[in-house]
């Protein structure tokens, strides 16, 4: 899952979405240097990873992808999962996407002195570009994919997969359709006991 999912997931506890934000950005066990509400979100954005990462249906989604896309289609999974996540968003929260966007740039935004470097970057990108709100749109999907392309340091071809998906599409949407209430219900049991 992408960022939309990933603060979806931890909404609405602040300092787990913040922390969930920037677990991409953060390397290592050694997570003492964020306060432990912080940290926690590190740690349940890693859960979330490593669950997703591993879960058959995604496995499966990922072969879809694996002619065009081969060693990246486990990213063009996620950003699409986000995508669809996005297009589906009042079948998920009662509050509009635009309204969840600008909520989750100020929560990172008035966080802003903890941001490591990597996080601090992308939150620039994404707040600036509103990439939240974008994902429920195609082009907002393909400059996504546009942007990753573009730093990586071969071809990836990710941006040709919105493209490619088309074939497929109601296969890889039924994939999400099962897939998400398994995450769902996995992040709120580790919530539970985390």
């Amino acid at each position: 899952m992408n960022y939309l999912a990933h603060f979806y997931l931890a909404d609405p506890e602040p300092d787990l979405m913040f922390g969930n934000f920037i677990g991409d950005g953060v390397r290592g066990s050694d997570l003492q240097r964020f306060p432990a509400p912080v940290a926690r979100g590190v740690r349940f954005h890693r859960f979330i990873d490593t669950y997703t990462d591993s879960h058959p249906e995604v496995l499966d989604a990922k072969k879809l992808f694996y002619p065009s896309q081969s060693k990246f289609s486990g990213v063009v999974v996620d950003v699409l999962f986000d995508h669809l996540l996005a297009l589906k968003w009042t079948d998920h929260h009662d509050e509009a996407l635009d309204a969840f966007a600008s909520r989750c740039y100020a929560l990172v935004g008035s966080k802003s002195e903890l941001l490591p470097i990597r996080s601090e970057r992308f939150y620039h990108y994404m707040a600036g570009n509103d990439i939240l709100s974008h994902y429920a749109t195609r082009e907002g999907i393909e400059r996504v994919f546009r942007g990753m392309d573009g730093r990586t340091s071969f071809s990836s071809n990710m941006v040709q997969a919105m493209e490619a998906s088309e074939a497929f599409w109601d296969e890889f949407n039924a994939y999400f359709d099962r897939f998400f209430p398994n995450l769902v219900d996995a992040c709120n049991e580790w919530k539970t006991i985390h």
